[in-house]
């Protein structure tokens, strides 16, 4: 494997990890809760507390790959971002809970595993992506 590429992984992880880390919550509500804080006080430093947005775009056209699995996991962290962005503005915002509010209503718990996935499912689809491309 390349040296460039390795080091592209272990500083994937430790951005995932920060991530992993700042986004907390051991409930649903407590999760949204968190996430509101952040976007409330300054959508820019939202954006900022997700840099793995942009390191897998920038490490994508830093060694020109373009295969499936480079580009689904960009895809995915662009979708991952937005997807928070609307969740909080359709509950905060609008006042519209429609499918989340029965996570948020039965304080629905959110395991340390489940929310440390990132940090195993992403690395490894980096990987995937630069192994196979």
């Amino acid at each position: 494997m390349n040296e460039g590429i390795q080091l592209f992984l272990i500083m994937l992880i430790f951005l995932e990890i920060f991530e992993f880390m700042w986004q907390r919550g051991d409930n649903f509500q407590e999760y949204v809760a968190n996430l509101f804080y952040f976007y409330k006080k300054n959508l820019i430093l939202f954006f900022l507390l997700h840099p793995t947005v942009y390191f897998v775009i920038f490490a994508q056209l830093t060694f020109s790959n373009y295969s499936f699995f480079a580009t689904a996991l960009t895809l995915v962290k662009v979708f991952d971002l937005s997807f928070k962005i609307t969740l909080l503005d359709k509950i905060y915002n609008k006042k519209e809970l429609g499918a989340f509010a029965p996570l948020l209503k039965l304080n629905y718990p959110i395991s340390r595993l489940l929310k440390a996935s990132g940090v195993i499912i992403y690395p490894c689809l980096f990987l995937a992506g630069y192994m196979f491309s």
